[in-house]
């Protein structure tokens, strides 16, 4: 009897061609080559105060939601985070040159997704019963 191996090859010769994390899990190689392109924080006129088409944007200033969107919680394209005041903001993308994003206030919180709640209540974000009432829906 042989102690060859080849027989036991079937149809590979050597390393595997890919990683075995990024067969199982695409979408997570996928996402840090997404993170890794810098989002620009650009507010969008229509969340204005007194516009009054689409929630507030709550943010003070150009630096404060570049800070905040830097630092978010990402849902797919959506990045959520909190105000220094306490207010939930969600940022969208524009899909402009520069990766741009803009914000405004949450005014529906059972949009926001209970993995994000969960993440800000953890690192001390939101209170537990702030948690308690988003998840019910209540502002």
């Amino acid at each position: 009897m042989s102690t060859d191996d080849s027989t036991l090859s079937h149809g590979t010769s050597g390393s595997p061609q890919t990683n075995i994390e990024e067969q199982i899990y695409p979408s997570t190689a996928k996402a840090n080559e997404t993170e890794s392109i810098k989002s620009t924080y650009s507010p969008s006129p229509k969340h204005e105060t007194g516009h009054n088409w689409g929630s507030e944007n709550p943010i003070k200033n150009n630096s404060e939601g570049q800070e905040l969107l830097d630092s978010g919680y990402h849902d797919g394209k959506q990045i959520y985070n909190v105000t220094s005041s306490g207010i939930i903001v969600k940022f969208q993308p524009d899909n402009t040159p520069g990766n741009g994003y803009h914000s405004y206030g949450v005014s529906k919180p059972r949009d926001i997704p209970s993995g994000i709640l969960k993440q800000m209540l953890a690192d001390g974000k939101i209170t537990k019963a702030d948690y308690n009432r988003l998840r019910k829906g209540k502002k």
